[in-house]
């Protein structure tokens, strides 16, 4: 067993069986679908939203073959796909956990859509000032990325400071970023970096080095990552450069890139019928990104797409129901409310 399927079955456990075993991988390999979007908040784990990208699918059935045969989940009754923790599996999470704790900087959702940019800018600077110290300007890039190396050339003959300068710029304002993390994990997360005569190890070459799996090892490298963001972002004047590598594309508002077209339109006083057709999108496509926009907009209204004195049936539902099951729910409502209703309910409401 490794920290993968530790992280399944938490996903699992969160879930309670409301939802398929694949809406794990969804989550975790950031499948960016109304549907995992809504669970990540619903059921309070959107900070792992793409938190393991490489995740294949066959992988993933494996993982989930081996906590079922190590009787830590069992399938329910009548509903394929759908697994429930055993109380051997609470108790083996339990000790997991204590051994390996969440941490408390992940967060997926937040920085999917600037983290994998912002390192992959940050380690092609790292190597190329430590090459350009040493007088070498010839080296195998780490990224092959013609955009990234292209951007990297043009920020460089931008800067109006030495190369030694900028060197330890970057040095000092890592540090300063990395000094509050554990010594070991600020230790892991450097040892991916590549440099003057020093190739960064691979996930599996960290790990042999600390006797823990390639899948811990990335966690913890995401987690400092998180970290560095979370610091820059709060304080940007105090890391200038390191604030210089963050993709423009940042809002503090976490939004898929098409939901972000669709509420610019809505902005503009567009009705749906209208978005519809200058986006020339389907209707549930559309209804997706009002969801999405109930979940993470601070004060969207849902008015206009739902009564208020439905909206209070709606949540007087669920809160009799106790679930997040949408068939449930709307079986219960009865026919003159639509699925849709009730998504963009619990969205506003319950997330």
């Amino acid at each position: 067993m490794n920290y993968l399927s530790t992280m399944i079955l938490y996903g699992l456990e969160a879930f309670k069986g409301e939802r398929t075993v694949y809406a794990v991988y969804h989550l975790l390999m950031g499948k960016k679908s109304a549907q995992t979007i809504q669970d990540g908040k619903l059921y309070c784990l959107s900070h792992l939203f793409q938190s393991f990208p490489y995740l294949k699918k066959e992988s993933f059935s494996q993982y989930v073959k081996q906590l079922k045969d190590q009787k830590y989940i069992i399938e329910k009754q009548e509903e394929k796909d759908k697994w429930i923790v055993t109380e051997e599996g609470k108790t083996y999470l339990h000790e997991q956990l204590q051994h390996f704790p969440l941490s408390p900087y992940i967060n997926g959702w937040r920085y999917m859509n600037i983290s994998g940019l912002f390192f992959i800018r940050l380690t092609l600077l790292v190597q190329t000032l430590s090459h350009l110290v040493y007088n070498k300007s010839y080296f195998l890039p780490v990224s092959q990325d013609l955009k990234v190396q292209s951007w990297l050339k043009l920020f460089l003959k931008r800067q109006h400071a030495s190369r030694n300068e900028l060197a330890k710029q970057l040095f000092s304002e890592l540090h300063a970023c990395l000094e509050r993390c554990l010594p070991k994990e600020a230790d892991i997360f450097l040892l991916q970096f590549s440099g003057f005569q020093r190739v960064g190890l691979t996930k599996k070459q960290v790990g042999e080095g600390y006797g823990i799996d390639e899948h811990r090892v990335h966690y913890i490298q995401l987690s400092v990552l998180h970290y560095c963001l979370q610091q820059i972002k709060e304080t940007p004047s105090s890391y200038p450069l390191l604030n210089s590598l963050i993709p423009e594309a940042d809002s503090s508002i976490p939004l898929t890139v098409s939901t972000m077209k669709t509420w610019g339109l809505l902005k503009q006083g567009k009705m749906v019928d209208e978005v519809m057709a200058i986006r020339r999108l389907k209707r549930s496509t559309i209804e997706d990104h009002l969801v999405e926009l109930a979940l993470f907009v601070p004060g969207f209204s849902i008015d206009e797409y739902v009564p208020e004195q439905m909206q209070h049936r709606i949540v007087s539902a669920i809160e009799t129901l106790k679930t997040n099951k949408l068939k449930e729910i709307k079986e219960n409502l009865g026919e003159d409310v639509t699925y849709f209703q009730v998504r963009i309910v619990m969205a506003k409401y319950f997330s």
